[in-house]
């Protein structure tokens, strides 16, 4: 990108719902203004609920802005629909790596691009998140940082006016079986 479209970005919203690190690499991107929105999990909650991955561990989670130049805002995930609503009004775009089926839904009624925990943009006017069979993922580490990463090229791709990877096509990280490209089979 050049330095200019780099710059462009500061013009642009992002609500990211339940990833720190996504947070983080889109802020260092130059992304004018990322609302946060995730659950409060303490590492003492991750140790003692064994539903709870420790990677959801985020005791630190109240996020400031870092500079005059950037607007980082963060919320506790709502409890209903309308608030939620009310958060992400006005942003360009949304990812969700939590509470995915509620976030989808909201960035369908209001009309935005929606990101799921993989590499893949469901477009308002298109496949919707319902309407695909999602695949099981069992997340470590490194297939998340790689995930992250690749996510937020997907927003510098839309961003840059350049052609995302679309659902139902979608890159799918895993340890094991490195980086694949899939197609999700819908279900309609």
């Amino acid at each position: 990108m050049s330095e200019d479209k780099i710059d462009y970005l500061r013009k642009f919203s992002v609500g990211v719902v339940g990833s720190r690190l996504l947070l983080e690499i889109l802020w260092r991107c130059g992304i004018g203004c990322i609302r946060y929105i995730s659950d409060f999990i303490t590492t003492f909650e991750t140790l003692y609920d064994c539903t709870l991955s420790p990677l959801e561990s985020n005791c630190y989670d109240i996020v400031h802005p870092r500079s005059e130049e950037s607007c980082v805002i963060s919320y506790l995930y709502p409890e209903n629909k309308s608030e939620l609503r009310k958060l992400l009004k006005g942003v360009d775009l949304v990812i969700a790596h939590k509470h995915m089926a509620k976030v989808a839904e909201v960035a369908e009624e209001i009309g935005i691009p929606f990101i799921p925990d993989i590499v893949t943009v469901f477009l308002p006017d298109g496949i919707r998140f319902g309407e695909v069979e999602y695949p099981e993922l069992k997340r470590d580490p490194v297939s998340y940082t790689l995930t992250c990463g690749l996510q937020a090229l997907e927003v510098m791709k839309i961003f840059a006016g350049l052609k995302p990877l679309i659902a139902p096509e979608a890159v799918i990280v895993d340890l094991k079986e490195g980086v694949k490209k899939v197609c999700l089979r819908t279900l309609v």
